[in-house]
């Protein structure tokens, strides 16, 4: 039987050898390439995902964080290195708690430029004149996980 991992891991390489060549202006724009070092086991990863950047801060929304476990890395500071628009950065991510209200600011953030994304955070419908609901953030803290990367020597005037 071929589970969701087995169609997923040929599409991730696919899109990273996109964005790791010449033609990744294609994908660049929302998608960026990841790589860091499993905290327990050493072990180089690397995988695209999307992602929002707004000087030196790289934000990474995780849908559905119960399927994936990357993102557990980054509870604590971890060193990850991403590749954006062809350039590569040396970053530190850290998991944003979802009692911290900068969770749901970058939810929403992320909202408002693509609303459509709340179909793949609880399956609710965003309406950008009002926000959030009450209702929805708690839906949102169950069903995404944040991870924010700080670019290390970067100029933050570029975006």
């Amino acid at each position: 039987m071929i589970s969701i991992n087995d169609l997923i891991s040929p599409a991730n390489r696919l899109i990273a050898g996109l964005l790791r060549s010449p033609a990744h202006r294609l994908a660049s724009k929302g998608l960026m390439e990841l790589r860091w070092n499993g905290r327990s086991s050493g072990t180089a990863f690397r995988a695209p995902v999307g992602y929002q950047r707004s000087g030196d801060q790289v934000t990474v929304l995780i849908s559905k964080p119960d399927q994936k476990s990357w993102w557990k890395n980054f509870r604590s500071e971890w060193p990850a290195e991403l590749l954006i628009m062809g350039r590569e950065y040396d970053a530190i991510g850290l998991l944003v708690e979802t009692d911290d209200p900068v969770f749901t600011e970058h939810i929403e953030l992320a909202l408002r430029r693509l609303p459509w994304m709340a179909s793949q955070f609880g399956g609710f419908k965003f309406d950008k004149s009002t926000g959030l609901t009450s209702e929805q953030r708690s839906i949102v803290r169950e069903h995404v996980a944040v991870v924010v990367f700080t670019l290390v020597d970067c100029d933050s005037a570029t975006t």
